[in-house]
């Protein structure tokens, strides 16, 4: 038997020494017991006696937790004395030995040796008290992947509870912080450590909300509402960005018009290509692909693009405390850049949950001037910022300001389209605020010259057609808002626009089931004879029995003309009557039948054929009570500047990028091609000679001239 040599015989390989403990722990069990005396050692000098050489010692620490599992007996302790190594002496530390002890903790955490709520309350307090920021990253990674792989299988509400409490810690120590600037030339800020927690708690919130770990979680968007609300203002803009979906809204915006366009792409082909088993499977794959995404909103069916602002606690609490801490808070001097950004969210929290905030209106009065920096930033805000319930007293010296400063001579006609769009969509979300009077004078400019001003004002006057059309003149009325105008109910103050009541997607399944009647089963076609047998048996008005022709006197002279009356009024009674039948049995469906399951499930297909039309086709653009609102909508079409001399030789070198030579295409390619001019002389008389008539009718002066041409020709060619 030979006898197997131990590790105080032959120098210490600890890799190899690793690999034979986890294949026979038992057998190497003293081997183990040498080098845990030997890290215990290794450990009490470097802390009397600091070194920057710190390779045996991680050296040993990693050894050991690899292997501890396996002697649990000998190193029960270890990852507490790790972890009290590292609170109390970090600081201190080289980063390869602060990086090793995290590292050793993360593996006996993966080895159930360490409950990862223990490893994150020694990691969170390091945030604050550690100067290195390449430390700072370590960590914030490390717990960053603790949560993430906890909440792989399923969510583990304890251990987010945990995390949250501590970020919210984070985020609220971060409020005193002070900023000091060393440099002012070059302009390089030193943040104190509670600023820098504060930012890291903010960015690890954004990334697990990203990664849909900790969306749709009330507590994460309080984390972010407390940063909104911070004095330190890196923390308060990461805040107001992680509820505008600033971060993310690019990326988004890119894949969902590359969706788009490839789902518009798949559902034209396969219209008009033949049908194959590979193209029925892509479409399919597009059904399921949108019906995941309907399913995965976490938000309810609103006009709010972020879910964020919908989960918020004590919506009407956070906007008042925004306005009054971040705007007219004497104390807090922010930048016009930053001021902006607070009155993005804050008007956009106004249009989403309709809060009223009335000090915001009259703040907002000093930057309603053309020459204010990103006005048109400004006037998006006010529209955000208005629906139905804000009293129209309020709004109206807005709109008023807007109108005398914007919608007036003397200024450029981009104004003025700027100034008409704003009020329009201002009015969009709150009519009242409007008076005829100004309507008015804003709908004459519906015959301006310029394109913009002119779609501008007409697109006012398409509003109020549909909301108010008693405001308009009679001449800007038009035909179908004249015709209702008797029948239509006025909309008061407080009435709420755009309602949709009842089911979505419900008159999808009437038109279905109109269009599908004849086919029907027999016992469908008896349940709507027994519907219409009861109707006619209860009402008492119904058909009248005018009786014969006969028994009508109808004067021969008037005959003809009384048949052409009596036809036209059958006709527009007929389409009334078919029309408002129409309507009343969409509304009417949920009331006077129960849907069955089958109904229901073809209600789902209906309505994801719709959303892959709306895909291919577009969806059609309506005013949105409390969406966002777009700066190109209130800036109009722009008209492109006419470029100057250097513009126009830019742009004619940009051209000729590439290019070999400055030709034809032929002459680049055939150096031997002739010209159109030299071709002409070869070509048949009777292909030119309509050509040539022009020249019998030349006066002297153009034969004096064509010679002299000549004789420059003839000189520049002999040189």
């Amino acid at each position: 038997m030979v006898k197997r040599r131990t590790a105080a015989v032959l120098p210490i390989n600890l890799p190899h020494l690793q690999h034979l403990v986890k294949k026979d722990p038992k057998s190497y069990r003293d081997e183990f017991l040498q080098q845990w005396n030997h890290y215990e050692t290794v450990r009490e000098i470097f802390l009397i006696q600091p070194s920057n050489d710190v390779t045996e010692f991680n050296s040993l620490i990693d050894f050991i937790a690899q292997t501890c599992n396996h002697y649990t007996d000998i190193t029960k302790d270890f990852s507490k004395e790790l972890m009290d190594l590292l609170q109390k002496n970090h600081a201190q530390f080289p980063f390869e030995l602060s990086e090793k002890i995290v590292q050793a903790l993360v593996l006996l955490k993966n080895k159930s040796a360490l409950s990862p709520i223990a490893l994150l309350q020694c990691f969170f307090p390091l945030f604050s008290s550690n100067p290195s920021r390449a430390f700072r990253d370590l960590l914030y990674g490390q717990v960053s992947l603790t949560v993430r792989n906890a909440n792989k299988k399923a969510k583990d509400d304890k251990l987010n509870k945990a995390v949250q409490a501590a970020l919210f810690t984070l985020v609220e120590t971060s409020d005193t912080a002070s900023v000091t600037h060393t440099d002012y030339s070059n302009k390089k800020q030193e943040y104190s450590p509670n600023e820098l927690t504060g930012m890291w708690a903010v960015k690890m919130v954004q990334d697990l909300w990203k990664r849909n770990i900790w969306s749709g979680d009330a507590r994460a968007v309080n984390i972010m509402k407390t940063a909104a609300l911070s004095n330190n203002t890196k923390v308060m803009l990461s805040g107001i960005y992680f509820f505008l979906g600033a971060d993310t809204q690019g990326e988004e915006e890119e894949d969902s018009d590359e969706e788009d366009t490839d789902v518009g792409r798949l559902m034209h082909q396969s219209t008009i290509n033949k049908k194959t088993k590979s193209r029925e499977a892509q479409v399919e794959r597009i059904r399921a692909r949108l019906k995941k995404k309907e399913k995965g909103k976490l938000a309810p069916p609103t006009n709010v693009n972020f879910p964020a602002l919908q989960l918020l606690y004590d919506p009407q609490g956070f906007a008042e405390e925004l306005f009054e801490k971040q705007l007219v808070n004497s104390k807090r001097s922010l930048s016009m850049d930053h001021k902006l950004v607070v009155l993005r969210l804050l008007t956009r929290l106004i249009g989403a949950h309709k809060l009223t905030v009335l000090g915001l209106y009259s703040y907002m009065m000093r930057y309603l001037t053309p020459h204010q920096r990103d006005v048109t930033q400004f006037l998006a805000c006010l529209a955000q910022a208005s629906h139905e319930f804000i009293p129209p007293d309020v709004l109206e010296p807005l709109i008023r300001k807007i109108a005398d400063e914007f919608v007036t001579t003397g200024v450029a006609n981009e104004v003025v389209c700027a100034g008409i769009n704003a009020i329009r969509e201002v009015c969009a979300r709150s009519p009242f605020a409007m008076t005829a009077d100004l309507l008015q004078d804003l709908t004459e400019y519906k015959s301006s010259k310029d394109k913009g001003v002119m779609m501008a004002s007409r697109g006012l006057i398409s509003l109020y057609r549909e909301v108010a059309p008693d405001m308009l003149k009679k001449k800007d009325r038009g035909k179908v808002a004249s015709m209702e105008l008797k029948d239509r109910t006025p909309i008061k103050f407080g009435q709420e626009l755009n309602v949709v009541h009842g089911i979505e997607g419900l008159e999808l399944l009437e038109n279905y089931k109109n269009e599908n009647k004849d086919d029907g089963n027999e016992e469908d076609d008896e349940k709507w004879e027994v519907m219409d047998n009861d109707s006619d048996s209860e009402d008492s008005e119904g058909w009248v029995n005018l009786g014969s022709d006969d028994e009508i006197n109808i004067s021969d002279s008037d005959e003809e003309e009384s048949d052409k009356k009596n036809k036209e009024r059958a006709s527009e009674d007929k389409a009334k009557s078919d029309d408002e039948k129409n309507k009343q049995e969409i509304s009417n469906l949920a009331a006077r039948s129960i849907l069955t399951p089958a109904d229901l499930k073809k209600l789902e297909e209906l309505r994801e054929k719709a959303n892959v039309d709306r895909l291919v086709h577009g969806p059609k653009r309506a005013h949105d009570n409390d969406g966002v609102v777009d700066i190109y909508d209130i800036e109009g079409p722009k008209k492109r500047i006419k470029d100057d001399r250097e513009g126009r030789l830019a742009r004619v070198m940009e051209g000729r990028e590439g290019r070999e030579k400055y030709g034809s295409k032929s002459n680049q390619f055939n150096p031997t091609s002739l010209s159109n001019k030299r071709k002409q002389k070869n070509k048949n008389f009777m292909m030119i000679k309509h050509k040539a008539k022009g020249k019998a009718g030349r006066s002297l002066m153009q034969k004096r001239k064509s010679l002299r041409d000549h004789i420059d020709r003839e000189k520049k060619r002999v040189k």
